[in-house]
């Protein structure tokens, strides 16, 4: 699992290893940004949002352009530098969310929460309480939206794991949808998942 400082290292090409990239852990990659996008409602302009893990910025910078009032969170010092570049205007705070929020949002209202592959860098658990806490910061019928590396079943999880076995990151923390629903429903968190290709997926949470 790469820190804050792999992160910065690996900003400069991000996006091209990314788009070369086929099977786990990319595999549908844009798909699934634009499955989080089109969630997005669009009927009122300018909706505030949050990135949370926004990395070099490709999806909030959809968002940005198409008049969203964007805040991002990131621990990467290099990708918030490269994300600053394209959206000037926007709202970036360079921390380390698996430590929890930063203050300068804590007290701010959010019409959408949008994360991609971000949070796999936290266990079930913590995954949970961050979403709740999350949860909190949306205006009513507000929703987060979660793009990840993602699976609906512990079988469809296995399967995936054993294709990749050179490949596969046994120190992040996948989404498995049937095994984290139960706990996010405990915490009042209505939630639903599309899975969109083999090895990802979108959790919605209203």
């Amino acid at each position: 699992m790469l820190n804050d400082t792999g992160f910065d290292l690996w900003a400069e090409n991000y996006d091209r290893y990314v788009a070369e990239s086929n099977g786990y852990p990319f595999e549908g990659y844009y798909d699934v940004l634009d499955h989080v996008y089109n969630r997005i409602d669009w009927d009122t302009p300018g909706p505030k949002i949050l990135d949370v893990g926004f990395g070099t910025g490709t999806l909030t910078y959809r968002l940005y352009r198409n008049g969203a009032k964007v805040y991002g969170i990131d621990f990467s010092s290099k990708m918030t530098e490269i994300a600053r570049r394209k959206m000037p205007e926007a709202h970036f705070i360079e921390a380390d969310f698996s430590r929890g929020l930063p203050d300068e949002v804590k007290n701010v209202k959010f019409d959408f929460i949008v994360s991609t592959y971000a949070l796999h860098h936290l266990d079930n658990e913590h995954k949970v309480d961050f979403i709740a806490e999350l949860k909190s910061l949306l205006n009513p019928g507000g929703k987060i939206i979660i793009g990840d590396i993602a699976f609906k079943t512990t079988s469809e999880f296995e399967k995936c794991r054993l294709y990749y076995p050179d490949g596969w990151d046994e120190d992040e923390i996948y989404i498995v949808f049937d095994e984290i629903r139960s706990s996010l429903l405990s915490r009042g968190l209505d939630c639903t998942y599309t899975q969109v290709s083999d090895c990802a997926g979108v959790l919605v949470i209203e």
